[in-house]
């Protein structure tokens, strides 16, 4: 138990961002009244089961599922992804995290301990020494906590810096993460053992699939083959 945490709560609580409700940064009721994604093809955006992309739109893509929670557009998920992110309000995930791990419960039901690895898209040092943390990371770890399942923060490596994806226009979004992921060597006389589990990648909003496409390729050409996403918001 975290004394310091419940101490920090108990002076200065946690109030959701939308009704301003104690103890919840997003409180499961304003969740409900987002609008939240039904389990649909992410490529094609009709309906399939368990948020499955349909054989036929798989045609490009190293992974089977995007599973998503909410709308980016909405102006309440897009400031608390904004204030984690950039304003070092890393509690802001907590909410976010309880959301995820139920979210794959539900659409992924075969995920078990001894057969699936959590990976956190990862990002250059520079940018995790100014930001202090990574977000995927601080997500990751509370599902791993939660579930048991298996985390493994360095899988990935981001090898080079490369300009924040949301100061990018749309069509120069895949160049600009072009060949900055990597496969960790140090994993590599370990893989005959690994990549047969199920992977999954934790994001937080997808909206061009450029991050998504190039670690899952990194990941694909690892030996992986079965790699679902799990994300926060999509727009």
């Amino acid at each position: 138990m975290n004394v310091f945490k419940i101490i920090k709560d108990i002076i200065s609580p946690k109030k959701c961002y939308s009704c301003k409700q104690e103890w919840h940064f997003l409180c499961f009721k304003c969740l409900q009244e987002c609008q939240n994604f039904e389990s649909q093809c992410y490529v094609c955006k009709n309906p399939s089961k368990d948020f499955e992309i349909h054989s036929d739109c798989q045609e490009w893509l190293d992974y089977t599922k995007v599973i998503l929670l909410t709308h980016y557009k909405n102006p309440v998920i897009k400031k608390l992804i904004t204030d984690a992110k950039f304003y070092k309000k890393k509690d802001v995930f907590e909410d976010f995290w309880k959301y995820l791990t139920k979210l794959l419960i539900k659409y992924e039901k075969d995920v078990k301990k001894e057969n699936t690895i959590i990976v956190p898209i990862p990002i250059h040092f520079f940018r995790k020494w100014k930001r202090w943390y990574n977000q995927w990371e601080v997500i990751c770890k509370e599902i791993h906590k939660r579930t048991g399942l298996e985390y493994v923060s360095d899988l990935l490596i981001k090898n080079k810096s490369t300009r924040q994806q949301s100061k990018v226009s749309k069509k120069d979004r895949q160049k600009n993460l072009e060949n900055s992921f990597v496969f960790n060597k140090k994993y590599l006389d370990k893989l005959d053992k690994i990549k047969d589990k199920k992977i999954i990648l934790v994001d937080d909003v997808i909206s061009t699939w450029s991050t998504l496409n190039e670690v899952s390729k990194v990941l694909y050409k690892a030996g992986f083959s079965d790699i679902i996403c799990l994300v926060i918001a999509s727009d």
